[in-house]
């Protein structure tokens, strides 16, 4: 493929528009492998994606209110106390562009993004997104834990955090 075809193709995906009538699962996971991004699992109400070091995450609609949600939670360490869960998730509030962090009843960082399609979605707007929400997990992780707060245990386990919207520990009602 040459340069010119590449450049045609990226063209198409940012200046592709979804009416809002066309938003399904469907739809996005479609448009997510012909951007390159391959969903480690699609069910019929989510899509799940890993981050570049593997950390699981969640794209469901919320049809009644026309959005794409973006979530995941990272799970903190059992010996932290409230206030330093909750002093975290004031910090990554303050510094951190995008998502929305709180800690559920379970006491695990939530991090959830909505991204409004009422009259569309601009096709490559929902890609950014999707590269913005996955890089910030990564980020966090990097940046924000040299105390071990994030904690999620051996590797083995930390591979299955998130199978499906609602997995997490305090279920569908972790996320606003």
């Amino acid at each position: 493929m040459n340069l010119y075809h590449e450049l045609a193709i990226q063209e198409a995906h940012l200046t592709k528009i979804f009416a809002e009538s066309d938003i399904e699962i469907e739809t996005l996971d479609t448009h997510l492998r012909d951007s390159g991004l391959v969903p480690y699992n699609v069910e019929s109400d989510h899509i799940s994606l890993r981050t570049e070091r593997g950390i699981g995450y969640s794209v469901s609609l919320v049809t009644a209110r026309k959005f794409i949600r973006f979530s995941t939670y990272f799970p903190l360490s059992g010996l932290a106390s409230t206030d330093q869960k909750q002093s975290l998730a004031r910090r990554l509030n303050e510094e951190v562009f995008l998502p929305v962090f709180a800690i559920d009843r379970d006491g695990d960082l939530t991090i959830g993004y909505v991204l409004p399609y009422v009259h569309g979605l601009i096709a490559g707007n929902f890609v950014s997104v999707v590269n913005r929400f996955s890089s910030v997990l990564d980020f966090i992780v990097h940046t924000y834990n040299d105390d071990g707060l994030i904690d999620f245990g051996e590797p083995e386990a930390a591979s299955g955090l998130l199978t499906a919207v609602g997995a997490g520990p305090a279920g569908d009602d972790r996320l606003h």
